[in-house]
Parts: structure tokens; sequence; C-alpha cells
């Protein structure tokens, strides 16, 4: 029983911090198309956009939509596409794609067709390195977890999206596309960004130092009280 002033104090100082938080989820979609969309063949592309306007300071999830296909005139071949996201031309670097199904024994990987998928850790239908269209479709869909290979033959799995995690949403972000072979073409038709993250730092707002400091002197007069009996 001596110690419940300092339980309260610490209670009341841990809550108050969390009175300014807010965990919110944002998208933004660029459409781009044919023509600007087109990836040289072999060859590559990159696609920025800067966002300005998000309220996130504290990312705790991104998720990348992603429709890339073949063009009408050459379909694309799946195995010879490699796709990251950068943020800020910095270290951090997501792999999505790097040439899916490339294996030790096998160099050309999957022949299908391209994606609309969107690409998120924590998917359900697991590693799209893995992941094949269910014929007779040859576009893979669905919800899928990031190549996250830096070697595409290998199984370690290091660039997955959350390496943004604690990072800011307002940045400017980098699509990187490549076709790494001549043999078939693709377009980015469109590329998304969705962001799920904290509003708030842990430093509280001015707003919230009047009940600091309220709770602060509340706990100071309990102890002193403790104390003198």
């Amino acid at each position: 029983m001596k110690t419940q002033p300092f339980l309260l104090t610490a209670a009341l100082l841990g809550v108050l911090p969390a009175l300014n938080a807010a965990v919110i989820t944002e998208s933004y979609t660029f459409n781009v198309g044919s023509t600007a969309g087109d990836i040289p063949d072999p060859g590559s592309a990159t696609f920025s956009q800067l966002i300005s306007a998000s309220q996130i300071v504290q990312l705790t999830e991104v998720r990348v939509s992603l429709d890339l296909k073949g063009t009408s005139a050459a379909p694309g071949w799946a195995g010879d596409m490699f796709v990251s996201l950068n943020r800020d031309l910095g270290t951090q670097t997501a792999v999505l794609l790097n040439q899916v199904g490339v294996t030790g024994v096998d160099s050309l990987g999957f022949g299908y067709n391209g994606w609309n998928v969107v690409f998120k850790d924590s998917a359900a239908n697991g590693d799209v390195h893995l992941g094949q269209p269910t014929a007779p479709a040859t576009i893979l869909t669905g919800s899928w977890q990031p190549d996250g290979r830096l070697s595409p033959s290998g199984s370690s799995r290091t660039a997955l999206l959350d390496v943004f995690n604690s990072a800011a949403a307002n940045s400017t972000w980098y699509l990187h596309v490549a076709d790494l072979s001549s043999s078939g073409t693709m377009t980015l038709n469109s590329w998304t960004l969705s962001f799920t993250g904290d509003t708030s730092s842990s430093v509280p707002e001015p707003q919230h130092f009047a009940a600091f400091a309220g709770a602060s002197l509340l706990g100071f007069a309990l102890v002193r009280r403790f104390i003198r009996r």
C-alpha cells in the first residue's frame, strides 16, 4: 500500500502521451499507362512521387498495389522483371519482384504475363517469388508478400516492406521497374502506396503540457503526504 502514490503518478504520466496519438491509413494512386509506363526491353524506368500532405509521422505498415502487364504487341515474361520501392533515394529499399520463379536450377523463371497485385508483408498467399496464376489466367492477382530477395536464386528475404517502418510517410517515393532480358515487354499501368501509421511522435503537443503538469503536481503532493505519515 505504501507504493500507491508512485504507481498513480506513473500511470498518469504513462497514459497522457497517448492522448495525442492516432493510427490512420492513407492511400495514394498514380496512373501511368501506355507509352509513359512502357518499360524498355531490356532496360529500366523509374517513377517518382512526392508525398507531402500525409499526417503519418511514424509508419507501421506500407503496402504497394502494382498493375504491371505485358503489352498487346508483345506479352511479358514475368521472370525477366525486377521492381523495387525506395524512399528518398536512401538505403531503405524494398524488393517487390526479383525475377520470379528463378532458382539455382532455373534461370528463366515464370513466363506469365504480369501482375495486378497488392504487396503486403503479412499476405496470406505467401512469397510472390513462388506464386503463379491459376490456369487459364495469365496475370497474377491477389495479395502477396514481396519478393524481398537481393539475389533472385537465393532464399534470404531481407528487403521486405518493413524496412520503411518508423519512417515518415512524407517523402519522395521511387518505384524502379527493370526488364532484365529481351523476351516480352511490359507496361506499368498504375501503382498505389498505402500507408498505416501514427500521426504523432512520443512528444506531447503543447495542449497536453498542462495535463502533464497537473499529473506531476498531483504525484508530488501524494508523495509528500506519504512521506509525512
